[in-house]
């Protein structure tokens, strides 16, 4: 499923953000979560929420405040065998959930021209990104920057990832699309997720943004300010 703003065709922004949500949560309420950020940017995205293939737990800091918000999704499941298996799953959730926003949108100029992403849904994202350099995705349209909050791997996931660098040619499997890397300071994945930058992205194309949070979005609304004022920026520069 997925949630976006309504708008009438005349106040519609022309760009949209694809926003993915973390492990056992939902596009509502990462929407929820994301006010006041949207609020902020109103006026230059649209937000397209999509919910996960897989029914799952409430995540890290769903419960109790989203009490009543199930059902709650995962974007993986163990009983896929491969990663191929998992990816293909998670393409099909996000390709069913732009489609729906494709065809509901009031402005057909409209195009989806980032992503925003949490935790698992953070990984997702790179995800997209890596195949959408290898050409993989063409359904998709052209993600220009993401901002990926709380984004750390399983260590599956880079094996998978480095195999499909050297099946092109590469010793390394570097991300080379602008990305604002956001961390916590208190978050339990830190040292991975830093080590991650190092790891798949490539440093030219690299934005890292820390607030005093844990494994969340940040929270107040002075690193909410920095962190809108870092997004703008991001896709400004890229459309410089």
């Amino acid at each position: 499923m997925t949630s976006y703003e309504t708008h009438s065709r005349a106040d519609t922004p022309s760009k949209a953000l694809l926003c993915l949500h973390g492990t056992g949560s939902n596009g509502r309420i990462f929407r929820l979560q994301m006010s006041q950020i949207r609020l902020a940017l109103k006026d230059e995205f649209e937000f397209v929420f999509v919910d996960a293939p897989y029914p799952a737990p409430a995540g890290p800091g769903v419960l109790p405040m989203f009490q009543g918000a199930d059902p709650f999704f995962g974007w993986f499941r163990g009983e896929d065998a491969t990663m191929e298996a998992r990816i293909e799953a998670v393409d099909m959730a996000v390709r069913n959930g732009v489609k729906e926003w494709e065809s509901a949108k009031k402005d057909v100029n409209t195009k989806i021209v980032g992503v925003i992403a949490f935790s698992e849904g953070a990984l997702v994202a790179s995800l997209l990104l890596w195949q959408q350099q290898l050409g993989q995705i063409p359904w998709l349209p052209r993600l220009q920057f993401a901002v990926l909050v709380c984004c750390y791997f399983a260590q599956e996931v880079s094996v998978h990832l480095i195999a499909e660098a050297r099946k092109h040619g590469m010793d390394k499997a570097l991300i080379n699309v602008p990305t604002l890397h956001v961390h916590g300071r208190r978050d339990f994945a830190l040292s991975r997720a830093r080590k991650l930058i190092a790891t798949h992205y490539a440093p030219e194309f690299v934005e890292l943004l820390e607030f005093d949070g844990g494994h969340q979005l940040p929270s107040t609304s002075a690193d909410r300010q920095k962190l809108v004022a870092r997004i703008l920026n991001m896709f400004h520069h890229t459309n410089s």
